[in-house]
C-alpha cells in the first residue's frame, strides 16, 4: 500500500494567517459600527472549540447582544480575503511537500471552514512560492453542513479523491483539525500553528513537526508516533 493523497486540513497549514484573521474580524466589527475589539485570547478561546460557523454570533450570544452574524461574518471574509492578498509567506517546508507530491503522484486536497474568496486570494498569492502546483480537491464552508471537529469535510474531501481513509494523510494545525481527520479514520500529521500553542497536550502520541518533508510525512502515514525534525 502506498500513500495517495495529503489532505491540508485548513488555510493554517499552508500559511500562519490567524492573526490576520482576528484583523479581519476587527475590520469588520470597524465597518458596521460595533464596539468589539477581539484581542488574541479572546479570538483563540473562540476558534478553540470548533463545530460552527459564526464566531460573531457565538460572542454575542455571551454578551447578550443581537448582531447581524452573517453580515459581520460576509464583511469579515472580504477583509480577509484582501489581506490575504497582500501576500503571505508559505509555512517552512510546505513548498517542498506539494512540489514532492506533485512529482510523486501523490494527490493534494485542502479542507478549510473559509470561504472561496479567501482560499482563492491565498492560493494566488502564493502560487509562485508552491512552483504553481494546484489542489486537485478542494472542501470549503459552502461545501459543508457542519464544521470539524466533525469529519464531514475530511470525508467529503475523500469521496472527491475517490480513496479509502488508509491511503491518504491529513496534516493538522490545531486540535479541532485532528479531531476531525482522526474521526475520519485518517491517520495524521501535527503541524501546529499559532492557535495551537496553547495546547501542546493534545498532540501527544502522534508525529509532530514544525517544518514538513517527506520523512515526516511517511513516519505519520506508517503510524510511527515521533516528534519530526525536519
Amino acid at each position: 500500500m502506498t500513500l495517495e493523497a495529503l489532505i491540508f486540513g485548513g488555510i493554517g497549514t499552508l500559511a500562519e494567517v490567524a492573526e490576520l484573521d482576528r484583523a479581519a474580524w476587527n475590520a469588520a466589527f470597524r465597518t458596521h459600527g460595533i464596539g468589539w475589539s477581539w484581542s488574541w485570547d479572546t479570538y483563540a478561546e473562540l476558534m478553540r472549540p470548533g463545530g460552527d460557523r459564526q464566531l460573531a454570533a457565538r460572542y454575542a450570544a455571551h454578551l447578550g447582544q443581537i448582531v447581524d452574524a452573517e453580515l459581520l461574518d460576509h464583511t469579515h471574509q472580504n477583509h480577509f480575503a484582501t489581506m490575504l492578498a497582500g501576500g503571505v509567506p508559505l509555512r517552512p517546508g510546505v513548498a517542498r511537500v506539494m512540489n514532492w507530491a506533485a512529482r510523486g503522484g501523490v494527490k493534494l486536497a485542502l479542507v478549510s471552514r473559509s470561504d472561496m474568496e479567501p482560499v482563492r486570494a491565498l492560493l494566488m498569492a502564493t502560487a509562485r512560492a508552491r512552483g504553481g502546483v494546484p489542489f486537485d480537491v478542494a472542501i470549503l464552508r459552502g461545501d459543508v453542513t457542519r464544521m470539524a471537529p466533525d469529519p464531514e469535510a475530511m470525508e467529503a474531501a475523500l469521496i472527491a479523491l475517490n480513496l479509502g481513509p488508509s491511503r491518504a494523510l491529513a496534516i493538522v494545525d490545531t486540535p479541532v483539525a485532528l479531531q476531525a481527520g482522526r474521526a475520519a479514520g485518517l491517520r495524521t500529521l501535527a503541524f501546529p500553528g499559532r492557535l495551537a500553542e496553547t495546547e501542546p497536550e493534545d498532540f501527544e502520541g502522534i508525529t509532530v513537526t514544525h517544518a514538513l518533508g517527506p520523512e515526516a510525512l511517511i513516519a505519520a502515514w506508517r503510524g510511527e508516533s515521533q516528534e519530526a525534525a525536519e
